[in-house]
C-alpha cells in the first residue's frame, strides 16, 4: 500500500469518517483529493509527511521547500525530491538542473579544500555526464590540482557559498519553470480552510452515521495484494496489426460486446488454450510495488471466483446479421509491390486505406476506386551533421562553448537497405497519422483532405526500432506516445515536438503501448516481448503496477471504444493463442472467446468494428465473432492462403475488411451493406480543403448584403458578393483544428512572404515555410529546430493579464517574442533561442523593430511605459511616457521617422524616432458607441505602404489617421447590434484591408473609402456544428502577394485564402 492510501485512511479514520466515506474516497483518487490531503496536513503541522506525500503523489512540487534544502546545502535531499517529477535522461531542462545542482556541491567541496570528498563526487555525480562533454569533464577534472579554483577566468567570479547557493536557486527557479514535466505542478489550487473535512462532512450528512472503520482490517495481507487484477481502461486509439507490433483501439463510439463464454476467474497455474486465466502480477517483485491504487483495500479487491460466474451475460443475443454483416465478398485487390506490414483505415473516410510496406514505403489506397492516391518512400527530413544531443549551459563553470557531439559512425553509415514500416496510425479524428519505422524514426503527417497531405514532424523517437505509437490527450493537450526495441516508452508534445515524459522499467523490447484516462488520470500501458505488462501514469517516473500476460506470451491489447471492454491477445511460442475479454470496471478476465485456432506464426492478429464485429486470423483462416453473442459466430475460411505474417483490419463500421495476401497484394473483402462503398456512381466525394488548380469556374454569386456592418458616418450603397460556399476561393489549413486546442494570439508572414509565423495561447511559436512563395496549392513545411522542438517562449515570472507579443527582424534573421513574461530572442534559421531579456514587471505588451537597425527595438510595457531598448548593448535608451493604460500597439515610419503608439486608453501618441525620441502629437480614439467603450480598448495600428497614414483598429471601428495631423481620414464603425472585430490588417500594396469578426466573418474592405468589397461568411471555411465556438482571432497579409491573407483560430490552427485563379481580386472577375 502506498503512502497516499495509507495517509488517505488514517485521515478518515482521525476524522471518524464511515466506511463509506473510505470507499468513496478511495474512487475519488485525482489531484483535487490529494490537494485536500495536503492542505490537511499542512494545517496539522504534519511538515515531513506533506514532503513524503508530494514526492509519493508528484502532483505538486513544493518550490519553497526546495529552495530551502538548496539554501542549506541539502543537495542529495534536493536531488531525491526532483526525482519523483523527472530523472537525468528526461529532458534537457532536468538535464540541466541535475548538473548545476551537481556541480554547485563539487565547488563547495573545492572551496573547503576536502579534495577527497571533490574526487568522490566527480565519479559518482559528474561522471554520467563525461561521455556527452569529455572535454568539460576533463577540465573539472583539473581543478582538484589547482589550489584556489577562482584563478580559472570562467570561475573568478564565485564569490562564497551562501551567494553562489542564491544565485544557484535563482538559476535553478527558471530551469523549474520552464521544465514541462514541472512547470505545470508549481502552483497550489486555492482552496477552502479544511476542505477536506467539509467534503467529508458533507458527504455524511447524505448517508446514516457508521463505525470507525478497523485499520487493521483494511491492511492486505501479502496474499492479498498478490490477488490485484490487470485493470484496463477506455483509449482514443486504434489497434495494429503487423506481427511484431500492437493493437491500439481508436476511440469512436464502438457498441462493442464481446461473443465468447464468461469464464469464472482463476489465477492461471498451467498453460492451457481456451482456458481462462488472469493476468498475475510478477512474482519477482514484492506486490506492494505494483498494487494498482485501491485495489489493495477489500473492499475493492477482485471478485469471488463465483461472483464472476453468476454475473449475468447482458445481450447473450446475436445482434449481426450473418449474411449482410459479415464481410466475405472479395471486393478487390491492392498489389503493393511491397510486403505490408501495417495497415490502418480512415476513421470517418470508411474507403480510405493507409499501409505501410517492408521497403519503408507509405501508401494511401482508396479501396473503392482501387487507386493509389499517395505514396512516400522513408527519407530523413531534416539530415543533420551532429547528432541530437543535447546542448547546456551552466551559470559559471558552462556546456557553453562545447560542440554538439558527432553521430556515431553506425549512424553515419549509409544503409543499403531502407527500414520498414512497423506502424501506421491515423489519430481518432483523422486530422493526421503517424508511421514508426525500425530504424529510431517516427514521422507525423497532417491530412486535411485527399489532395492535402504534407508533412508535420520528425521524431528522432528511440535508440533501435520504433515499435508501436498510440495518440492521447489530457486537459486540451495533444501527445503522442512511442515504444521501441531500446525498452523505454515516451510522450511527445504533438504541436511543439518536446518530449514531455521517459518511462523506462521494462527488461526486454515493448511491442505494444495503449493509453486512456481513467478517474481523471491519464494512464499508459505497455506490454514488452517477454510478456510483461506495466502500468504508468504522467508524474511518475516508475510504473504502478506490473502483470504477467496470460499464457506469459507476447500479447497485443486494444480498447473497445465504449470504455468498457478491454481486449488482449497473445501467442505462445508453441502457437497456442489467448484472445480475453477483461471488465474494466472490475479488473477481471470476464471471457475467453471459444473457437480460437492455431496460430503457428507470430502474434494472432484481431480487430472490432462499431457494429460489434470482431475479427481474428490464425493459421491460413479468418474468424469473425459477435461481440454481443456467447459463441463463436462464424468461422469464415478467407478462400485464398494467406502469407504467414497475417494482417487484418475493419473500417470502422465493419462493412470492409483489408487482407494481406500472397505476392504483396492486399485483399478487400467487403458485406452486404457495404457494397454501396465500393460502386463508383454512388459515391460522393468529400469537399477537399485545398481547391484543386482551375477551381469551380461558376460565377461567383453576388447576394443582396446583409445589414451586419453599417458605418456611421454615411451608410453603404450597393452591392458586395457573398461567398457562402469554399468552392467561391481557395484555402489551405495549417494545422487541423483538432491537433491544436490553443488560441493564436499573433500571427504574421515572413518578409520574404515564403513563411508564417503563429504565437499560440501557451507561449509555443509555429512556424511554417514554404520552398517559394506562399501558396494555397502547396503546403508548407512545419519546421523545427535539431531537438524536434518548436520554439517556446519564456514562462518564467509570467503576467496571465499581459498579452502576446512578437516582431521579426527586417532580414528575417530573428525573432523577438514574449507571452508575458521575458522577451526571447530566437534566431530564425536554427530556431533557437539566442537570449532572454527585460523579465517582467513590468511586462511586454508590443514589440516593434527600428527600421534602420535591427538591434533597436520599441518595447510596450504593461505599466504604460515604452522602452527604447537597444538588444546587443543590452540598455535602455530611453524611456517613453505619455500613456496612462498599458501599450497595445506600437508601429514604426521609415519614411517619416516617428513612431506611433496606442494603449487601452485609446490614446494615440506619434514620436519622433531621431534625436531624444520627443513626443511630437497625440489623440484620443472615437468610440461612438458607449456600451462598447469597456470593451474596445485594445488599439492596434499599421502604417500604410506609402508610410504616410496608419490604420487604427479596435473592436468597435476601423480607422485611417493622417500621421502629420492625426486627422482621421476615413473610418468604418461597427452596428449596435453586430459582431465586433477581433483584428484588421493592410494588404502589401494598400489597396485592401483585411478585417476579422468575432462572430467568424471575415470582410475585405477598399482602404480608399473602407467600403466592403466582399465577405466570407462563416460556413464557407468553419466546420459545421462548431461555428459558434470558433472565430478568427487575427489576421495576417502577405506581404508580396495582395490578394493572400490568412487568420488564426481561437481554437488553434491557421487558414491561407487566396481567391480563385479564375479572378483576379477578391470580388471582382477578371474582366473588370
Amino acid at each position: 500500500m502506498d503512502l497516499l492510501m495509507m495517509l488517505m485512511l488514517l485521515i478518515l479514520v482521525h476524522l471518524n469518517t464511515g466506511e463509506t466515506e473510505i470507499l468513496m474516497a478511495l474512487e475519488l483518487q485525482k489531484q483535487e483529493l490529494i490537494f485536500m490531503i495536503l492542505q490537511f496536513l499542512k494545517e496539522n503541522k504534519y511538515k515531513e509527511t506533506v514532503h513524503k506525500l508530494e514526492k509519493e503523489s508528484a502532483v505538486f512540487f513544493n518550490m519553497p521547500h526546495f529552495e530551502e534544502m538548496m539554501y542549506i546545502g541539502q543537495f542529495d535531499e534536493a536531488q531525491h525530491y526532483l526525482l519523483a517529477f523527472t530523472n537525468l535522461k528526461a529532458n534537457r531542462y532536468s538535464k540541466k538542473i541535475f548538473f548545476e545542482i551537481r556541480k554547485q556541491k563539487y565547488f563547495e567541496a573545492l572551496d573547503k579544500h576536502d579534495n577527497e570528498k571533490a574526487l568522490e563526487i566527480l565519479k559518482k555525480d559528474l561522471s554520467v555526464f563525461a561521455s556527452d562533454h569529455e572535454l568539460l569533464f576533463k577540465e573539472m577534472k583539473q581543478l582538484l590540482a589547482i589550489k584556489d579554483f577562482r584563478e580559472m577566468a570562467l570561475l573568478s567570479t564565485y564569490k562564497d557559498t551562501q551567494s553562489a547557493r542564491k544565485l544557484l536557486i535563482m538559476e535553478l527557479k527558471n530551469l523549474l519553470r520552464a521544465n514541462p514535466l514541472i512547470r505545470e505542478k508549481l502552483s497550489f489550487p486555492d482552496l477552502e480552510p479544511s476542505s477536506l473535512q467539509k467534503l467529508l462532512k458533507k458527504r455524511q450528512s447524505d448517508n446514516t452515521q457508521l463505525q470507525t472503520p478497523d485499520i487493521g482490517k483494511m491492511m492486505p495481507t501479502t496474499k492479498e495484494s498478490e490477488q490485484v487484477i490487470f485493470m484496463g481502461a477506455n483509449t482514443p486509439l486504434e489497434g495494429m496489426q503487423m506481427p511484431p507490433q500492437t493493437s491500439v483501439k481508436r476511440k469512436q463510439p464502438l457498441e462493442c460486446v464481446t461473443m465468447a463464454v464468461r469464464t469464472p476467474l482463476s489465477m492461471p497455474n498451467q498453460q492451457s488454450a481456451g482456458t481462462g486465466a488472469a493476468m498475475n502480477p510478477s512474482s519477482s517483485k514484492p506486490a506492494s510495488s505494483f498494487s494498482c491504487r485501491g485495489n489493495s483495500h477489500p473492499l475493492l479487491r477482485m471478485r469471488s471466483n463465483k461472483e464472476v460466474s453468476n454475473h449475468s451475460l447482458g445481450g447473450s443475443k446475436s445482434s449481426l446479421n450473418l449474411t449482410n454483416d459479415l464481410p466475405k465478398i472479395v471486393g478487390g485487390m491492392l498489389d503493393l509491390g511491397s510486403r505490408p506490414t501495417s495497415m490502418d483505415f480512415h476513421p470517418s473516410e470508411h474507403t480510405l486505406l493507409i499501409v505501410g510496406t517492408s521497403t519503408g514505403k507509405i501508401e494511401m489506397w482508396d479501396v473503392r476506386s482501387q487507386e493509389k492516391t499517395f505514396s512516400r518512400m522513408f527519407g530523413i527530413w531534416n539530415k543533420k551533421e551532429g547528432g541530437s544531443q543535447e546542448k547546456m549551459s551552466s551559470r559559471n563553470f558552462s556546456f557553453l562553448n562545447q560542440e554538439e557531439g558527432q553521430c556515431s559512425k553506425s549512424e553515419g553509415k549509409v544503409r543499403t537497405a531502407s527500414p520498414s514500416v512497423n506502424r501506421v496510425l491515423w489519430s481518432p479524428d483523422g486530422s493526421l497519422f503517424g508511421a514508426a519505422y525500425s530504424e529510431r524514426i517516427v514521422q507525423l503527417f497532417c491530412y486535411s483532405g485527399r489532395n492535402s497531405l504534407c508533412d508535420l514532424m520528425e521524431l528522432e523517437a528511440h535508440a533501435g526500432s520504433v515499435n508501436d505509437l498510440a495518440f492521447a490527450c489530457s486537459n486540451d493537450r495533444r501527445f503522442i506516445i512511442t515504444c521501441g526495441h531500446d525498452a523505454t516508452i515516451k510522450v511527445w508534445h504533438l504541436v511543439s515536438g518536446a518530449i514531455l515524459y521517459t518511462f523506462q522499467g521494462h527488461k526486454s523490447p515493448i511491442c505494444c503501448v495503449v493509453s486512456s484516462e481513467s478517474h481523471n488520470l491519464q494512464n499508459i500501458w505497455s506490454v514488452s516481448v517477454d510478456g510483461k505488462i506495466k502500468q504508468w501514469t504522467y508524474g511518475k517516473c516508475r510504473a504502478i503496477a506490473e502483470y504477467d500476460a496470460p499464457g506469459f506470451c507476447r500479447t497485443t491489447m486494444s480498447f473497445s471504444a465504449d470504455g468498457a471492454r478491454l481486449i488482449s491477445c497473445g501467442t505462445t511460442q508453441d502457437g497456442v493463442s489467448y484472445l480475453d475479454e477483461w471488465c474494466e470496471k472490475r479488473s477481471i478476465r470476464e471471457r475467453t472467446f471459444q473457437g480460437v485456432g492455431k496460430c503457428s506464426f507470430g502474434v494472432m492478429q484481431f480487430d472490432t468494428a462499431k457494429n460489434g464485429l470482431l475479427v481474428a486470423s490464425d493459421d491460413f483462416s479468418l474468424k469473425f465473432w459477435d461481440l454481443n453473442a456467447v459463441n463463436l459466430a462464424k468461422p469464415i475460411d478467407a478462400n485464398e492462403t494467406l502469407p504467414e505474417s497475417r494482417l487484418v483490419r475493419l473500417n470502422k463500421e465493419g462493412t470492409l475488411l483489408a487482407v494481406n495476401a500472397d505476392d504483396n497484394k492486399i485483399k478487400i473483402l467487403v458485406s452486404v451493406n457495404g457494397l454501396p462503398l465500393l460502386e463508383i456512381n454512388e459515391r460522393v466525394p468529400p469537399v477537399p480543403d485545398i481547391i484543386p488548380k482551375g477551381g469551380d469556374k461558376r460565377v461567383l454569386r453576388a447576394k443582396e448584403k446583409r445589414p451586419l456592418e453599417e458605418a456611421q458616418n454615411g451608410p453603404m450603397v450597393g452591392r458586395f458578393p457573398e461567398l457562402n460556399e469554399p468552392s467561391q476561393f481557395r484555402l489551405l489549413r495549417l494545422l487541423p483544428y483538432s491537433l491544436i486546442t490553443s488560441k493564436i494570439l499573433k500571427l504574421a508572414y515572413l518578409h520574404s512572404g515564403c513563411g508564417i509565423l503563429a504565437l499560440s495561447e501557451d507561449a509555443i511559436h509555429l512556424c511554417w515555410r514554404w520552398s517559394c512563395k506562399a501558396t494555397t496549392c502547396v503546403h508548407p513545411r512545419l519546421v523545427r529546430n535539431k531537438f524536434g522542438e518548436a520554439m517556446t517562449n519564456d514562462m518564467t515570472h509570467m503576467r496571465d493579464e499581459a498579452p502576446a507579443c512578437f516582431a521579426v527582424t527586417t532580414s528575417d534573421g530573428y525573432l523577438l517574442s514574449s507571452s508575458g513574461g521575458g522577451i526571447s530572442l530566437f534566431n530564425l534559421k536554427t530556431l533557437e533561442n539566442v537570449i532572454t531579456f527585460m523579465h517582467p514587471p513590468p511586462a511586454a505588451t508590443n514589440i516593434a523593430v527600428y527600421p534602420w537597425d535591427n538591434n533597436i527595438i520599441a518595447v510596450g510595457m504593461y505599466d504604460s511605459t515604452i522602452h527604447i531598448y537597444h538588444v546587443q548593448k543590452k540598455e535602455i535608451i530611453k524611456k517613453l511616457t505619455d500613456h496612462s493604460k498599458r501599450i497595445t500597439g506600437l508601429a514604426f515610419s521609415n519614411v517619416l521617422n516617428v513612431l506611433v503608439s496606442s494603449a487601452a486608453d485609446a490614446q494615440l501618441v506619434v514620436w519622433k524616432t531621431s534625436g531624444e525620441w520627443e513626443r511630437q502629437r497625440s489623440r484620443y480614439l472615437w468610440i461612438p458607441n458607449e456600451k462598447r467603450r469597456a470593451k474596445t480598448m485594445d488599439v492596434q495600428v499599421q502604417f500604410s505602404q506609402e508610410q504616410t497614414s496608419f490604420l487604427a483598429v479596435c473592436q468597435a471601428k476601423l480607422a485611417v489617421y493622417n500621421t502629420m495631423t492625426l486627422n482621421c481620414v476615413r473610418e468604418w464603425n461597427v452596428n449596435k447590434t453586430s459582431s465586433s472585430i477581433s483584428d484588421a490588417t493592410f494588404s502589401c500594396d494598400g489597396r485592401l484591408v483585411y478585417a476579422s469578426f468575432m462572430n467568424g466573418t471575415v470582410c475585405i474592405f477598399m482602404a480608399e473609402d473602407l467600403q466592403i468589397r466582399c465577405r466570407i461568411s462563416p460556413g464557407a471555411y468553419l466546420p459545421p456544428g462548431e461555428r459558434s465556438k470558433i472565430y478568427p482571432v487575427v489576421v495576417a497579409a502577405n506581404p508580396e502577394k495582395p490578394n493572400q491573407f490568412s487568420v488564426g483560430l481561437s481554437v488553434g490552427g491557421v487558414i491561407v485564402f487566396e481567391p480563385l485563379e479564375t479572378e483576379e481580386q477578391w470580388g471582382l472577375p477578371r474582366s473588370h
